[in-house]
């Protein structure tokens, strides 16, 4: 009779009794590293235990980028946000997905995709007309979802 003892960081332990081969962890994050420890005895004395650190593999961004605001110009505006929260980057961010319209006018959107930076200027617009801007994360497995539209007048 073997008990192996598993415990993984931030997870509760978990005890097998009996012939394991191998034993699956559920309920673990994307691109989080775990620490894994497992140990085993025979009732009577540990008989070997061992530990490793695993990164699991990434995911597309769960989460929007946050605090989208703006700096209004005249024929242009600077939009400015802030990462995903590290939880939800689910990986390294290389780059964000802009969309950008005016206002009433849906058919007017604009896409521009941009590296891993947290500001772009947009230029060419028309003074004196409200426009709309979202932005979403992308990572090397997509493009997460978009943060909600933020609303912003260039000045007249």
């Amino acid at each position: 009779k073997c008990t192996i003892s598993t415990t993984v960081s931030g997870l509760s332990p978990k005890t097998v009794t009996g012939t394991v081969l191998q034993y699956t962890v559920n309920g673990l994050s994307p691109y989080v590293n775990y620490t894994v420890e497992c140990t085993s005895s025979n009732g009577e004395d540990s008989c070997d235990s061992h530990t490793n650190t695993i990164r699991m593999p990434s995911a597309v961004p769960s989460g929007s980028p946050l605090n989208l605001r703006t700096v209004p110009l005249s024929k242009s505006a600077i939009l400015i946000w802030d990462p995903p929260a590290e939880k939800d980057q689910n990986g390294v961010m290389i780059g964000y997905l802009i969309k950008y319209q005016i206002s009433v006018d849906p058919s007017s959107q604009m896409t521009r995709t941009v590296g891993a930076v947290t500001q772009l200027l947009l230029d060419n617009l028309m003074t004196g007309v409200t426009y709309s801007f979202s932005v979403a994360a992308i990572n090397s497995d997509g493009t997460g979802p978009d943060a909600d539209m933020v609303m912003f007048a260039t000045i007249a």
